[in-house]
Order: C-alpha cells, then sequence, then structure tokens
C-alpha cells in the first residue's frame, strides 16, 4: 500500500510539472514578423507596380511617419513625393496619379507632391 502512495504521489507531481511546462511554452506570445508598417510596405509597392509609377530613390522616415521618394517624368526632372504611412497606399496611390495626369493635361512641372498630411498639396516648378 506504501509503494502504491509513493507511485501515485510521483504521477501527480510528473502531471503536475508537465501540464505547467506546457501552459509556459504555449502561453509564450509568439512573434509574427507582419507588422502594420510591413503591410502597408507590401501594399505600397504592389501599388506602385499596378501604376506603374517607377522609383528613383527612396528615404522612411519613421519618426513622422512618412515615406520619401523621387520619381522622374517625361522631361527628367524628379519629383519628390511624401507619403503617409497612416494612411491606406492605394489611395494615396490613386491621389498622386490624378495629379500626375491633372499636371500633364495643364502642361506643368510637378516639383513637389505632399500627401501626408490632411490638407494634401502639390507644388509646380517656375517655369
Amino acid at each position: 500500500m506504501k509503494l502504491f502512495k509513493i507511485f501515485l504521489f510521483i504521477i501527480l507531481i510528473l502531471s503536475l510539472s508537465f501540464s505547467a511546462y506546457s501552459l509556459t511554452i504555449f502561453s509564450q506570445e509568439k512573434v509574427d514578423p507582419n507588422s502594420p508598417k510591413n503591410n502597408f510596405y507590401l501594399q505600397l509597392e504592389h501599388g506602385l507596380k499596378t501604376a506603374k509609377i517607377e522609383i528613383a530613390k527612396t528615404t522612411i522616415r519613421d519618426y513622422q511617419n512618412q515615406f520619401e521618394f523621387y520619381i522622374i517624368n517625361e522631361s527628367n526632372n524628379p519629383i519628390k513625393i511624401i507619403l503617409s504611412t497612416q494612411k491606406n497606399p492605394y489611395w494615396q496611390i490613386t491621389s498622386l496619379q490624378e495629379i500626375l495626369k491633372t499636371a500633364k493635361i495643364n502642361n506643368k512641372q510637378l516639383q513637389l507632391v505632399d500627401l501626408s498630411i490632411n490638407h494634401p498639396y502639390a507644388t509646380f516648378k517656375n517655369n
């Protein structure tokens, strides 16, 4: 009878230790390499490819939640584009396409397009 109690006690200790171990292993927070920022850059890359906009140079400003890049227009003039990492990249690229189309129709040369703030704007080059 004494051997049975010792055996039961050992099984109880082993089962408690196994359950505590499994709780610590499975309850640890999993690291996910995908973040909203990564998703933004993937969507941005996809949107730019879809819009057929070629990027010349890029700068990421995480502290300002901005993504800055340059594109080259038909007359080899660089246009500085600033996008917000807090807004939908597809909507920003659509707005950029509209701005580029309007500038081309009006025969204006863009210098800067800032879509990162609440009131986006574009500046033209003085001819």
